[in-house]
């Protein structure tokens, strides 16, 4: 029994043991690892590398990748493409496949590097194709071809064929749809017979069962209308019939049928609905016609017909006007908006009494019989439009409304009072267009109390685009009353409290509301400027920015009003003075002459100054010096008296401070040798010269062909100066220096001809000199010494009187505030920004650059949204906020914050490199700033 025991808890301590049996094999991890790509000139050779074995994946992700970068290929590799791209679809199956390559083929033939297009056309007309998705491919192909290209007659005989062969032949309605595509681009006025016989199609197709055959004939008809074979006016009927399809593509594209009749033929006469004796105006009947579709039950046909009313010209007056009539509106009674009701009620001076029963109830009843049905079509058309629920719609409404209120001082008059109702809508974007429809017709209409006090409520926004918007509408438009003007100069001084940003848009405006009411300011002088006709008031603060504002409106003013200045006391009339030299832009002088700009005369002496230049390489270098010297006070003295001048002299002045810099580190002995006296300011001054190069790189634009060859030589012999420089007098390597010269000096050898490369004698020595294929820095720099102090820099012969420099001016911050601007260390602290660029070429340059006191530039990229184009279209508004973080400050100390260019293409650069690569377009606007200490604890 002991035995038996032991055996059992032998065999029960097996049973429950856990034995873990280990994996021998290690599981490795895989790793994918791909060779990033430096430009898109590997995209072609992976699809030239393709062959009859590749996967159908494969050579679908080859094709989306050659195809996203088909414009920038050249036209050898296009032919080697399409090549291989015929090989492949002799041989491929997979119509998914098929329907790429047929694109690509497309895509190619359709670029205009590509020759002999017509013969690769015709060669691949005889391919037949199972497939209905690669048919279509095909005709999609050929469609893209033959809008791009002027096919021959013979081959749009051939592509007529196949495709009216197709719409025969295949019954899918993709095929029909494409087919009829193509053969709307084949129809020109020179080809009758199958102009005539591709509009019988169409008609033929545009009473099919499929909607998207209907679409497709419907836009065919469009597209020949467009490519010159005008339309009978006899499908007018048929046009109007397809308003009423129930597919909304179909109702679209009858719509721009209609609108492009009624641009060709608006004085045919077409019969009225249900009564033949009477006719209307064909533009007056489409009019009708697209008013009607504003409702539309959808958003597509609605939006399009509000987009068309705004397009369509010579229509009547009465058809304008009744689409801003309501009353066939709430059962035929006439009903008045609470702008109507309100005017009424200040023009009568009258109000409801209450004593009789329902005497401000509406009483205007219109009899049915009374109203003719033409109008049906377009009355309230801008009404339903205006308060449609989408956005797209509403939009397009207020844009076409002022596009036909913009020469019509009449409709004008009637669209005030909605345009004004849209300053309430919930939407920013219909805000905005409100606020500009309105400041486009303002010279037609007068704003009354009732409409200013809705306008002024939206002075409240947040958004600063909108306010500003609604100021520059306050400048264009005429009040109507005193008392109006009194309630706009209440609500923008206290405005001017809420958003203190504000400032400059606002006593822009009040120039422009004191230069345009000037009779309706005098009754307020006294009121505003608190005059009184016996006692001498306390002098008003000239900083005070209400009473800036004030001023500003009556010194304008009284440029127009002979009476208003004999109101001013006397210190009025010495802040008067004061204004004059502190914002010329703001107050008008009235004894100064306007100065006559003489730009000839100038530009003589910009010219002079440069031939000046030119004789000077002949002298000795200290006498050379010399008149560069003064040509450079001269060209800063020219660019401050004449703005017009202020870029080609800047342009001249900085080329000029490379040729004096350069002349003089040449000219120095201790250049190409090691000395610890001179060594740090030659490298300061090299360092000064790379800045320059790359200022005249990027700051000006226009600067014409042979300065752009001036300033690249100017760069390459920078370059030398700073490999010999390295090599002679320093102990650093210079290989990145030579390989970058080298590269340089083969770039300018291939874009310049031999005959150009001649006449520079610096390029022929160079060419000259350096014939060891790897030669070494040494050697390099011993040839270059004597190159660079025998030819210095040609002088500038001219200079383009529209060249531009970029520049920039910060608005915001303003710098100079005495209390710092805090925040928690660590944290990020936003500094509001308000800028103007002008005449910058790529705005994906653009940083802002923070520089802080331990002498490190913070670059930031501005949102692209942020950068509003200005309304005058030269240059850009940046409102942004620039971002700082930074570690514990033990006291307050200023930032420097700029505009600045990044030109170093590589991100991933340090930071000392990077701050070589920037260039300043603006003075920086110190703002002081102190990170706070983490409080620890309660």
């Amino acid at each position: 029994t002991k035995m038996a025991a032991k055996l059992k808890k032998r065999a029960l301590a097996e049973y429950q043991s856990q034995v873990q049996v280990e994996d021998k094999t290690e599981k490795t991890k895989r790793l994918k690892l791909v060779i990033r790509k430096e430009s898109s000139d590997q995209e072609p050779e992976s699809i030239l590398s393709l062959d009859s074995e590749s996967s159908g994946r494969d050579v679908i992700r080859n094709i989306v990748g050659f195809s996203c970068n088909i414009n920038n290929l050249s036209a050898e590799t296009l032919a080697s493409a399409l090549k291989k791209i015929i090989e492949l679809l002799e041989k491929e199956k997979d119509p998914c496949v098929r329907v790429k390559l047929v694109l690509a083929w497309g895509d190619i033939l359709a670029q205009d590097k590509v020759e002999d297009v017509s013969t690769k056309v015709d060669e691949m007309l005889a391919v037949t194709e199972d497939s209905t998705k690669v048919t279509g491919a095909w005709l999609v192909s050929l469609k893209k071809i033959a809008m791009k290209h002027s096919l021959n007659k013979n081959l749009k005989q051939k592509l007529f064929t196949v495709g009216s062969a197709l719409l025969h032949s295949t019954p899918h309605p993709l095929v029909h749809s494409k087919s009829l595509g193509l053969l709307a681009c084949l129809v020109s006025p020179d080809l009758a017979a199958m102009s005539s016989q591709v509009l019988e199609l169409c008609g033929s197709y545009s009473m099919s069962q499929d909607a998207r055959v209907r679409t497709a004939a419907f836009h065919g008809l469009l597209t020949i209308h467009k490519r010159g074979v005008k339309l009978d006016v006899s499908m007018y009927p048929v046009f109007c019939t397809a308003l009423t399809d129930d597919y909304e593509g179909v109702r679209c594209e009858a719509l721009k049928l209609l609108s492009a009749l009624a641009e060709t033929e608006p004085e045919f006469q077409v019969e009225v609905e249900g009564d033949v004796s009477e006719s209307n105006r064909l533009v007056d009947d489409v009019f009708s016609r697209t008013c009607q579709a504003i409702n539309d039950v959808r958003e597509q046909v609605r939006g399009l017909a509000a987009k068309l009313i705004g397009n369509m010209k010579s229509v009547s007056q009465v058809f304008l006007e009744q689409t801003l009539d309501k009353k066939l509106m709430s059962n035929m009674r006439l009903k008045k908006s609470a702008h109507e009701r309100m005017n009424n009620l200040i023009s009568s001076g009258d109000w409801s009494s209450g004593k009789k029963w329902a005497d401000d109830a509406p009483k205007e009843h219109l009899d049915a019989e009374q109203v003719n049905l033409v109008a049906l079509g377009s009355c309230g058309a801008f009404v339903h439009g205006l308060e449609d629920e989408c956005l797209s719609v509403r939009v397009a409404s207020v844009d076409s409304l002022t596009k036909l209120a913009i020469g019509n001082q009449d409709l004008a008059f009637i669209a005030l009072d909605f345009l004004v109702d849209m300053f309430n809508d919930e939407i920013e974007q219909v805000r905005l267009k409100a606020i500009e429809s309105l400041t486009a017709i303002a010279r037609h209409i007068k704003l009354h109390a009732h409409q200013l006090e809705i306008i002024l409520g939206a002075l409240d926004d947040f958004s600063t685009l909108l306010r500003e918007k609604l100021h520059s509408m306050l400048q264009a438009c005429t009040i109507a009353t005193k008392d109006g003007l009194k309630n706009v100069i209440q609500k923008l001084l206290a405005n001017l409290k809420r958003y203190p940003q504000d400032r400059r848009s606002i006593l822009v405006t009040f120039k422009h509301l004191g230069s345009n009411h000037p009779d309706l300011t005098l009754p307020l002088v006294t009121t505003l400027l608190e005059i009184h006709p016996y006692f001498d008031k306390q002098e008003n603060d000239i900083e005070d920015p209400a009473y800036l504002c004030t001023l500003i409106l009556v010194l304008n003013a009284a440029q127009h009003c002979p009476t208003l200045p004999m109101l001013l006391d006397s210190h009025t009339r010495r802040h008067h003075s004061y204004l004059q030299d502190t914002f010329p832009h703001l107050i008008p002088s009235s004894t100064s002459v306007a100065k006559q700009v003489i730009t000839s005369q100038t530009s003589e002496f910009l010219n002079s100054v440069l031939t000046r230049v030119s004789l000077a390489a002949k002298m000795s270098s200290s006498r050379s010096l010399s008149v560069l010297h003064t040509s450079i006070t001269e060209l800063t003295r020219l660019a401050n008296i004449e703005p017009s001048l202020g870029d080609p002299s800047s342009f001249a002045r900085t080329y000029i401070e490379g040729q004096a810099l350069y002349l003089r580190i040449v000219s120095d002995p201790s250049w190409a040798q090691a000395s610890l006296q001179h060594g740090p300011v030659i490298r300061s001054n090299i360092s000064t010269l790379q800045g320059i190069v790359l200022k005249l790189h990027s700051m000006f634009s226009n600067i014409g062909t042979e300065n752009q060859f001036l300033i690249r030589m100017l760069k390459l012999k920078v370059m030398a100066v700073n490999l010999v420089y390295v090599v002679c007098g320093s102990n650093k390597s210079a290989l990145s220096l030579t390989e970058a010269f080298m590269k340089e000096f083969e770039v300018i050898s291939k874009e310049i001809s031999e005959a150009d490369i001649a006449k520079e004698p610096f390029l022929v020595g160079v060419l000259m000199s350096l014939t060891i294929p790897e030669a070494k820095p040494g050697y390099i720099a011993r040839k270059l010494k004597p190159l660079l102090i025998s030819n210095p820099l040609v002088g500038l012969e001219s200079v383009p009187l529209d060249l531009a420099m970029a520049r920039a001016t910060i608005h915001e911050p303003t710098g100079g505030q005495e209390t710092p601007l805090k925040y928690m260390a660590g944290l990020v602290l936003g500094i509001p920004m308000d800028c103007e660029v002008h005449n910058i070429t790529n705005t994906d340059l653009l940083r802002i650059c923070i520089f802080t006191g331990d002498q490190q530039n913070h670059l930031s990229i501005p949102r692209r949204g942020d950068l509003v184009p200005l309304p005058s279209g030269s240059g850009y508004r940046l409102l942004t906020t620039a971002l700082l973080s930074h570690q514990v400050w033990s006291e307050p100390l200023d930032v420097e914050v700029s505009l600045v260019l990044d030109l170093s293409g590589d991100r991933r650069q340090e930071k000392k490199t990077k701050q070589d690569n920037i260039v300043h377009i603006c003075k920086p606007v110190k703002v002081s700033v102190l990170p706070k200490p983490v409080r620890r604890g309660l």
